[in-house]
């Protein structure tokens, strides 16, 4: 049965062809001081000549639309130190040093700070050449004891403007926080993710009908080459009968005119049978890629839904699972769904099963037509320390300014195969894509609610919120690290 054109999917399309901001946090003005040293840190009591190399307490980190602040999570404080000129903050993300970075798409950067004294680093170009709008990062695993940072350009529609730059950020390298490589991508907003054995990266293209999810070797980051590429024909897209295998490229092209794109949008790596899967979400297959193989295929695996996108690895290490937007009401779906995660087997390559999400729990009776939360859909997600548990932050329609949704959805994975929801988690209220953070030691989930100006702190034992805290305006994402945990969910490595 077709999904191209339900409504879900067509939001994800429209977006992409607008190439607005994707995935949350983005910010389009590019026009921006670029005087590097106009910088607000407010360094008064940020911390004396030993404040980089002391322990640090649990510190949820928030960068705003404008600047970048702290709190002490014990006590719920703002701690000193302030860092300016942070536009468009996307995927903050703490180092097991306590070192910080995050994408900065207004100003096409990578602010990276310390977390100890509330300072910057660096401010390093998403580009070395034509690429602008950085969005998503992803952690490398540690290849040879070198790791990466890789920040994914996503560009505002023209081919040159997309790319992947890697950024060393090994501890101790003499090139720690300097770009070691830069590759072309295709077009649109981009997710990746990594070979666990092997320097190796699959990263999807959302609006690129010919190189629509592709394989680079960056064993030599000066000189990365690209080993394999899915392209439209080969998702089943290009013909009017896919059936027919004649592929014409005008039917499955950016403009959408004739056709739509394939539009993956979510890989993830299964740590037990090391192969990557990406997620078509206009018409809701799944891609399994044998990602460390010398010619590297890609095999197709049908699913019940469509759209989403979000693809992560279940801690049991053979599972994984993907956030579909639909069926839900109004597409196929019952009163209340806002979506369905999918669940498919990493050691025998098979769909085991998809899970209805209600937005306020299982059972959901509410109808969501008409209010705010109408195109409320799952967001980005994180497990609890033992994997028993899903938290699911729920997001606004992307690009819906109205949109409004205030809750966060809870799963019982401690089956994988056969996850089960429990009841919604009343949060603050924000819009678009949501953020939050999972704590080093698993504990406790931070919730930013982008509307209220605040985050939700919840204790992951419990399933209550324990603390509002009141963070400013326009929060858009958060991070956290502590001394004896370590940073928050990291988006990339490979369990």
């Amino acid at each position: 049965m077709s999904r191209l054109a339900t409504p879900s999917v067509a939001r994800c399309l429209a977006l992409v062809l607008a190439i607005t901001p994707a995935c949350g946090g983005d910010d389009d003005d590019h026009d921006h001081d670029d005087d590097e040293g106009d910088h607000d840190h407010e360094e008064e009591d940020a911390g004396g000549p030993d404040a980089s190399t002391a322990a640090l307490a649990h510190t949820l980190f928030v960068a705003r639309e404008g600047s970048l602040v702290s709190f002490d999570v014990a006590t719920g404080e703002e701690r000193p130190g302030t860092i300016t000129d942070v536009t468009g903050p996307v995927d903050l993300q703490a180092l097991a040093d306590g070192k910080l970075m995050v994408n900065l798409t207004g100003r096409n950067e990578i602010l990276v700070f310390d977390g100890r004294s509330m300072l910057e680093e660096a401010r390093v170009a998403s580009s070395g050449g034509g690429g602008i709008r950085p969005v998503h990062s992803f952690l490398s695993p540690s290849y040879d004891g070198t790791q990466y940072w890789m920040t994914l350009n996503d560009g505002e529609g023209a081919p040159a403007e997309n790319s992947a730059c890697l950024v060393d950020v090994t501890p101790g390298s003499p090139s720690r926080f300097d770009v070691v490589g830069e590759f072309a991508l295709g077009v649109g907003h981009h997710k990746a993710a990594y070979s666990k054995t092997r320097p190796r990266a699959v990263v999807s293209n959302i609006s690129d009908c010919e190189n629509v999810i592709s394989v680079y070797d960056f064993s030599d980051p000066a000189d990365i080459q690209v080993v394999a590429t899915l392209g439209g024909a080969d998702a089943g897209f290009g013909a009017e009968d896919p059936g027919e295998g004649n592929f014409d490229p005008a039917f499955c092209d950016p403009t959408y005119q004739r056709g739509l794109p394939p539009a993956p949008h979510g890989c993830a790596t299964s740590p037990l049978s090391g192969k990557t899967y990406c997620n078509l979400t206009s018409s809701g297959a799944m891609v399994a890629i044998d990602v460390d193989a010398d010619v590297p295929s890609f095999t197709l695996l049908d699913t019940d839904g469509s759209g989403g996108g979000y693809t992560f690895a279940h801690p049991d290490g053979r599972h994984v699972y993907t956030l579909q937007e639909s069926p839900r009401e109004g597409d196929t779906g019952a009163t209340c769904q806002v979506g369905a995660i999918n669940v498919t087997d990493g050691m025998s390559d098979t769909v085991v099963a998809s899970a209805p999400l209600g937005y306020t729990g299982p059972g959901c009776e509410d109808v969501l037509t008409g209010t705010a939360a109408a195109t409320a859909n799952a967001g980005h997600a994180f497990f609890a320390a033992d994997g028993d548990l899903l938290f699911v932050p729920s997001s606004g329609g992307f690009d819906v300014a109205d949109a409004r949704v205030d809750k966060l959805l809870v799963v019982d994975t401690s089956d994988p195969a056969a996850p089960v929801q429990l009841p919604s988690i009343e949060v603050g209220v924000h819009t678009s894509h949501s953020a939050a953070a999972l704590s080093g030691d698993g504990s406790t989930v931070f919730v930013v609610n982008a509307i209220d100006g605040t985050v939700s702190q919840i204790d992951v034992a419990t399933r209550e919120v324990t603390r509002t805290l009141e963070v400013g305006d326009d929060p858009r994402v958060g991070a956290t690290f502590v001394t004896d945990e370590g940073p928050s969910y990291q988006t990339g490595p490979i369990q």
